[in-house]
């Protein structure tokens, strides 16, 4: 799977500026591998569980200090340290192209944005893998530098694309 940001990116950014006036997402300190926080909405008495979000730069072939993570048609290698988190998103939305495909839309803070484009320039052909928990939801592979400001995940349907926006933004049910 490609991330072509030039077909994609007017629809983006229009439909991700529409909801610049949402809830931002929740800070939290850069996750660790098993953090979670449960909190309590003032609307609900049902627990919310906030799970750490992580984008790791990865490739398809194994290296030094590559964390090996199996996958349906083989093994994706991420690097130890994710190159974004939770703190660098502003948003995240459920989208969908005219094409049918469902997307999970990122944006970016100014300082997440700049660290994408310059991690993508310089890694054109590896993958960027999206990991929420400790599941790992969405691998593209990067096609060109990223430097908007927002990143676009594809995924099977808009039911996932909206269950794995709410659990970025935090406001997914327990």
């Amino acid at each position: 799977m490609h991330l072509n940001t030039r077909f994609l990116a007017p629809f983006l950014m229009a439909t991700l500026l529409g909801l610049a006036g949402c809830q931002n997402l929740p800070s939290a300190s850069r996750p660790a591998s098993s953090d979670t926080r449960t909190t309590t909405g003032p609307d609900t008495n049902a627990s919310r569980i906030v799970q750490p979000v992580a984008i790791y730069l990865a490739q398809s072939a194994p290296g030094d200090q590559l964390v090996a993570v199996p996958v349906p048609d083989g093994m994706v290698y991420l690097h130890a340290r994710p190159m974004l988190a939770r703190e660098d998103l502003t948003d995240a939305a459920a989208l969908s192209d005219r094409q049918g495909g469902h997307f999970v839309g990122l944006r970016l803070t100014p300082a997440g944005a700049e660290r994408l484009g310059a991690v993508s320039r310089q890694n054109v052909g590896n993958l960027l893998a999206l990991v929420i928990g400790r599941e790992l939801v969405a691998a593209p592979r990067i096609s060109g530098a990223l430097d908007r400001g927002i990143l676009a995940f594809e995924v099977p349907s808009a039911e996932v694309a909206a269950d794995l926006a709410a659990r970025i933004r935090g406001d997914a049910p327990q």
